[in-house]
C-alpha cells in the first residue's frame, strides 16, 4: 500500500511539473497612444480567467515583449509616464506653477507624469492570448470626455 501511495505522488508531480511545458508563450508588440508611440511605461496582463500569473513588462519607444506568459483571456492595462525634469529650486518651482495658471491650469501640478488615463479607448480591454508566437499591437485613443456621445 505504500509503495502504491508513493508512486502515484510520484506520478502526480511529474504531471502537474510536465503541466506547466510548453504551456506558455512570447506576446511583443508596439503600443500607440493618440497615434504616437508610447515612449516610457508598462503593460500588464492580467489573466481574466484566474489561470496563470499576472505578468508585466516595460514598454520603451513603443515597443514591448513577454517571453513567458500563459496563454488565455487577459485583461491588459497600459500605463504610460513621462520623465518630468524636477524643479532644482523652490522659485523655480514656484515659476512653473504660476506658468500653468497663466495657461489655465488651477490644478496646481506643475506637470503631470501621466499620459495614458486608465479610461483611455483601449486600455484595461481583454484580449486572448494563444499559444506559439504572437504580436498584439495597441493603439489607445484618449477618452471621450463626459457628456460626450460614443461614436458607434
Amino acid at each position: 500500500m505504500h509503495k502504491k501511495w508513493l508512486v502515484l505522488v510520484a506520478a502526480a508531480g511529474l504531471f502537474s511539473g510536465l503541466q506547466g511545458c510548453g504551456s506558455s508563450t512570447r506576446v511583443s508588440g508596439r503600443v500607440t497612444y493618440n497615434g504616437q508611440p508610447v515612449g516610457n511605461g508598462n503593460i500588464v496582463f492580467r489573466p481574466e480567467d484566474g489561470k496563470g500569473p499576472v505578468v508585466g513588462e516595460k514598454i520603451t519607444d513603443g515597443r514591448y515583449r513577454i517571453d513567458a506568459i500563459t496563454p488565455g483571456p487577459k485583461r491588459v492595462e497600459i500605463i504610460g509616464v513621462k520623465k518630468i525634469d524636477f524643479a532644482r529650486s523652490q522659485g523655480e518651482m514656484a515659476e512653473a506653477a504660476k506658468d500653468r495658471a497663466n495657461r489655465g491650469d488651477k490644478s496646481g501640478i506643475v506637470e503631470r507624469a501621466d499620459v495614458i488615463p486608465p479610461d483611455a479607448k483601449g486600455n484595461n480591454e481583454v484580449v486572448e492570448v494563444r499559444p506559439g508566437q504572437s504580436v498584439l499591437d495597441f493603439a489607445l485613443e484618449p477618452p471621450v470626455p463626459a457628456g460626450e456621445k460614443k461614436a458607434n
